[in-house]
């Protein structure tokens, strides 16, 4: 089985160097590169074609959210391009989960996950499912639930 290609975009230097370190040694993943920012983390994306780009809300350019949007126009653009997008952020917000999800996002976890759970995100993410860590999915589904009723 090959392995799953991945781009990482955190601005912080020792979560970017740490999720690089743990998800190389677990055999699964494939980092191809890092970004500390979003415009140098599209650029890798175009670049690479990941199959996953796990991405963070709170990056000090353009946010995440922002980099999740242009990178599904591009792809509404030119169907080669496939790249799915996991969230990978400390930021629980109502807001910028349902933000992230109507960007386009594939998938949502927090920075807490373990490494296991992680790995899992991406491989359903990969397989074009949806991950969605279980400390926010009721915000999900309070907002399923919401528009349901209307």
């Amino acid at each position: 089985m090959s392995k799953i290609q991945v781009v990482i975009i955190e601005d912080h230097d020792l979560s970017r160097v740490g999720l690089t370190a743990a998800l190389q040694h677990s055999g699964v993943v494939e980092v191809l590169g890092s970004a500390p920012n979003g415009r140098q983390g599209l650029e890798m994306i175009q670049q690479y074609q990941p199959d996953v780009a796990i991405l963070d809300i709170g990056l000090p350019d353009i946010d995440g959210i922002e980099v999740t949007l242009q990178l599904k126009k591009a792809q509404e653009e030119d169907e080669t391009l496939q790249t799915k997008v996991l969230m990978l952020t400390a930021n629980t917000s109502e807001d910028s989960v349902l933000a992230a999800f109507a960007a386009g996002a594939d998938s949502y976890s927090l920075k807490e996950v373990s490494v296991e759970d992680l790995l899992t995100a991406i491989q359903l993410t990969h397989e074009g499912n949806a991950w969605i860590d279980p400390n926010i999915a009721r915000i999900v589904l309070q907002q399923a639930r919401a528009s349901q009723a209307h």
